[in-house]
């Protein structure tokens, strides 16, 4: 045998052994060889990625059209203004013309009210008046003495007296006419007479009282006036 052949026999024994080997034990190739272990394929690209839209620079204002706007801005501001001034001063005209009116007929109420007591107070002071007047006639009662009489007078001038207080209280207080010069605002001229002894309009007697409220005129006194001749 020459060399060479022995040499082409050995590489394929060689061969089939490394054959057997790679089929494993249970002839199926592929099975005893270790699996090539390697890294494993990427699946995104390596490195940064970018936005999809990127924004540019903002424009340049136009300084023209921002001082439209800025006066614009001013002037909306000044009527604004102008109207919060004047909704509020005519809630505080309305508020004051309320409190004015409200004032007015509360008063109107009261000056009615007391005006009616005071026709009470005249029949006390009538009726007081008369009693006293009886009683200088020489008015007895049934039994020849004047108890009765005295206790009725001395009531009438008792509740005269807390009529008065109570009308003082609210500011009613009489007006002084006797001797007084006649002034048509408190005076009332129901008798005129011609004397000597006056120099100008005087009231020489009082018929019915008059009265003011709160430094105002509640009733004129009715009284005779004198004059000089």
């Amino acid at each position: 045998m020459r060399p060479d052949e022995s040499d082409e026999k050995g590489k394929a024994h060689r061969a089939e052994a490394g054959a057997e080997r790679a089929a494993g034990p249970d002839g199926e190739p592929g099975a005893g060889a270790p699996a090539e272990s390697g890294p494993a394929p990427d699946t995104a690209e390596s490195g940064p990625v970018p936005d999809a839209a990127e924004p540019g620079p903002a424009p340049e204002p136009d300084p023209a059209d921002m001082a439209r706007r800025l006066a614009e801005a001013e002037e909306k501001a000044r009527e604004n203004w102008d109207r919060f001034l004047r909704a509020r001063a005519d809630l505080e005209n309305y508020r004051k013309r309320v409190d004015r009116d409200l004032a007015a007929m509360v008063r109107r109420g009261k000056r009615d009210l007391l005006t009616r007591l005071l026709d009470v107070a005249d029949a006390l002071e009538r009726a007081a008046a008369w009693e006293a007047s009886q009683k200088d006639a020489g008015g007895r009662d049934a039994q020849g003495g004047d108890g009765g009489d005295d206790a009725a007078r001395e009531g009438f001038a008792l509740i005269h007296r807390q009529l008065l207080k109570v009308l003082s209280d609210e500011g009613v207080e009489p007006i002084e006419s006797v001797g007084r010069p006649f002034d048509p605002a408190v005076h009332e001229a129901v008798a005129v007479e011609t004397r000597e002894d006056v120099k100008a309009e005087t009231v020489v007697e009082e018929l019915q009282k008059g009265y003011t409220y709160e430094g105002e005129v509640l009733r004129c006194a009715r009284v005779r006036v004198a004059r000089p001749t």
